[in-house]
């Protein structure tokens, strides 16, 4: 019996994988843990959105910023529905 290199459970001595942590013995003879695999993909994402919020805020906020950075989002709601208001109203004067 040999111990899991990242769970430390009681594995065969010629086990390949741990069934308790899902981690593997890879061909060279090195252990990849499924969270290794998973932490990589979340850092790259997290790379991605942050070059995108980046390029984002290269920018500059187009839209006024007293709109969107309100704490409830309640101005912008309201802004939306007031100009939704005015636009149906006027069509249903246009129309009549």
């Amino acid at each position: 019996m040999k111990p899991c290199p990242a769970c430390g459970s009681e594995l065969p001595d010629k086990a390949l994988a741990c069934p308790h942590c899902g981690g593997s013995y890879l061909p060279d003879g090195s252990f990849k843990t499924p969270w290794d695999v998973e932490m990589a993909k979340q850092v790259a994402e997290r790379e991605r959105k942050v070059d995108a919020a980046e390029k984002f805020g290269m920018l500059g906020k187009p839209i006024p910023h007293m709109l969107l950075e309100s704490k409830s989002g309640g101005c912008l709601v309201g802004v939306v529905t007031l100009a939704l208001l005015l636009i149906i109203g006027g069509l249903t004067l246009a129309a009549s």
